[in-house]
């Protein structure tokens, strides 16, 4: 199964956005953004299946908070892979 990464700046950003989605039982987490993907520095991201993707840019956009990337994580050969998308 697929999931998405929305990239933040900070776990306080990334906290608040998966605060203020709907709970509807489905996993949404913060994790730290996996070293392969990041382009400096320390950030984190939110990692939740596609159809949440609309209702992450919405509350990010809501709250003002900026997505930094978003990437599509899926694996290959028994690795996690990053398309940025």
């Amino acid at each position: 199964m697929d999931y998405y990464l929305a990239i933040y700046s900070s776990v306080t950003l990334a906290n608040r956005v998966k605060r203020n989605m709907p709970r509807d039982g489905e996993y949404v987490g913060v994790v730290h953004t996996p070293r392969s993907i990041t382009k400096g520095g320390c950030s984190y991201a939110l990692r939740f299946k596609q159809h949440k993707l609309s209702k992450v840019k919405q509350v990010s956009e809501e709250y003002g908070i900026k997505i930094k990337a978003l990437y599509k994580e899926s694996m290959s050969n028994g690795q996690k892979v990053y398309m940025e998308y």
